[in-house]
């Protein structure tokens, strides 16, 4: 790398796409405005959109992935840097072992996308582009921030692109489903930017500096928000400066992205109406940021407002697989079928975030990228065989083994890969947070296992009557199978998710030491009780972390 890349490379992967998109509109601007023209052609924004965000890529996995230190805690490749002192925003990113697999699937998943859907978006095919790179840049944003308010913007920005995506590509319906989208992730942004103005002025009143730092910088004049002490609820505070209802601010935001029951209405019609770029960009990333927010700000922020409301958000997790599970069993809609089937593993990932385990934080990490790498495939490959023949229904489809082989295997490795087959990236995640939801309940893992059984057994049927059912339906006799392209496109989520599951370790080590210094904090920043305080007295080990025992 240059010195113009060195000790900035986080920068440039985050900007190259956004710039690029605006580069493109202010070029066409010019043109128009100068020569008269009708400015860049849509296949010169395409090829420019997927050489940036190939370039983004390969930067992040040939500049970053090698510099950071597996073995290292704490935050690497940081830039820090002033924006708006006075209101405590500062330019803070970095990466750590729980963030740098997210920002790896961000930056694969955007040139698939574009690859994926290179002959089929046509309309309006330079907005798509641009709305395209703005979201690879914002998620990037939420991904990589450091800075509460910082992050807070970025998150409003994918949502905005996101809704366009729908509005703009979407089905016949795409306005009802976009506005429906964009109102149920609004009033959760909402909600989560009072916490955050409730955190500035609690932050300001501690410290007399204006901060929204998580972690304190050399140069900061304001402490971290790791720092502060936020108090535990009680009588004599007004809800707002206690931890519940700053940690409700935050959890209903992120829980309307995860989805989770009931705040999950807008996910199944907003996925099945989006265009399949739009769907598969949706289930790959913006689902995982509320997950991720509930790892990087909800869970170390307030420890005893998660931890005592634990066993009712696990309750509402079990809800959650429970639900989907009964709806995907109904669905005759291939794409609303894997809307569902994300759904449950979201509550999965639930399961083992309020776990009380270090193991469960790490599955949860686990599952954000395993989740992200299986839903998209499905989606991808369900798009492939709903342009051949124009429906989704499943009882159109019989007997594809036949004349489509390749697909009916890589949809087989892909359903695996959902349901947590061992040898995949599923079996992984499952096994971790299954593992450690035992620990925190066996009735909960109990039934948690029975929730999975039933996904996996209505999906099974799904794949039994699509692939090996009856040929009844003429026109699927002579469907074409999928070509080198779309073989390629799948294969680049397969590999990963067959080597997550067969080899895990590479993955597991850089998410480890992550998840320790989650734990460290919240373990820090808990007010143990009276009675846990007499018993580590006891024991002599008070002051020292107790959350990992099971780990």
């Amino acid at each position: 790398m240059g010195p113009y890349v060195e000790g900035h490379v986080l920068s440039w992967v985050l900007f190259i796409p956004g710039a690029t998109a605006l580069a493109l509109l202010a070029i066409g601007a010019v043109l128009r405005g100068v020569f008269g023209s009708s400015g860049l052609p849509g296949e010169v924004w395409r090829a420019m959109a997927l050489g940036s965000s190939s370039l983004t890529f390969l930067l992040f996995l040939t500049g970053a992935v090698p510099a950071f230190d597996p073995e290292k805690m704490g935050l690497q490749l940081v830039e820090y840097a002033d924006w708006l002192p006075g209101y405590g925003v500062q330019y803070f990113v970095a990466i750590d072992g729980i963030n740098m697999c997210l920002v790896l699937l961000a930056t694969l998943m955007v040139p698939l996308v574009l690859l994926a859907s290179w002959m089929h978006i046509q309309r309006s095919l330079r907005s798509f582009v641009f709305f395209l790179l703005v979201f690879e840049s914002a998620v990037l944003g939420v991904f990589l921030s450091f800075n509460v308010l910082l992050f807070h913007i970025f998150w409003q920005v994918a949502l905005v692109t996101m809704y366009f995506m729908i509005g703009i590509w979407g089905g016949k319906e795409r306005i009802f489903r976009a506005t429906k989208f964009l109102l149920h992730t609004g009033i959760g942004s909402v909600l989560m930017g009072v916490a955050i103005l409730v955190l500035f002025r609690l932050n300001l009143e501690a410290s007399g500096a204006p901060g929204l730092d998580l972690i304190a910088q050399p140069g900061s004049i304001a402490p971290g928000l790791l720092d502060l002490v936020i108090p535990v609820d009680s009588s004599a505070l007004t809800w707002w400066r206690g931890q519940t209802g700053l940690f409700i601010g935050f959890a209903l935001a992120f829980a309307v992205t995860l989805p989770i029951f009931p705040l999950h209405s807008w996910f199944p019609d907003a996925l099945a109406d989006a265009p399949t770029a739009g769907s598969a960009l949706m289930a790959a990333l913006l689902l995982q940021m509320g997950a991720y927010g509930l790892v990087r700000f909800a869970l170390p922020l307030f420890p005893d407002a998660a931890m005592g409301l634990a066993p009712i958000i696990q309750g509402v997790a079990l809800v959650s697989i429970a639900y989907a599970g009964v709806c995907a069993f109904f669905q005759q809609d291939l794409k609303r079928t894997v809307a569902y089937l994300a759904m449950v593993q979201a509550g999965f990932i639930v399961l083992g975030l309020f776990s009380d385990q270090e193991l469960g934080l790490v599955g949860g990490v686990v599952g954000m990228l395993s989740r992200g790498l299986s839903v998209a495939a499905l989606i991808l490959l369900v798009g492939m065989l709903e342009r051949r023949r124009q429906t989704r229904r499943i009882g159109e489809f019989g007997g594809l083994a036949a004349p489509m082989p390749v697909w009916v295997v890589f949809m087989g490795i892909s359903l695996m890969a959902a349901v947590g087959v061992p040898s995949t990236s599923g079996f992984v995640f499952e096994l971790l947070t299954l593992t450690a939801t035992f620990f925190s309940s066996a009735w909960m893992g109990i039934a948690a296992c029975l929730g999975g059984f039933g996904m996996a057994a209505c999906l099974y049927g799904m794949y039994r009557k699509v692939a090996f059912g009856p040929l009844i339906v003429e026109s699927n006799r002579g469907l074409m199978d999928i070509d080198w392209r779309e073989r390629t496109l799948v294969l680049a989520l397969l590999i990963p998710i067959l080597w997550i599951g067969l080899y895990p370790n590479p993955l597991l080590r850089r998410v480890e030491p992550s998840v320790l210094e989650v734990v460290r904090h919240m373990s820090e920043r808990q007010a143990p009780s009276p009675d846990s305080q007499a018993e580590l007295r006891a024991r002599g080990t008070l002051g020292q972390s107790t959350l990992g025992e099971g780990f």
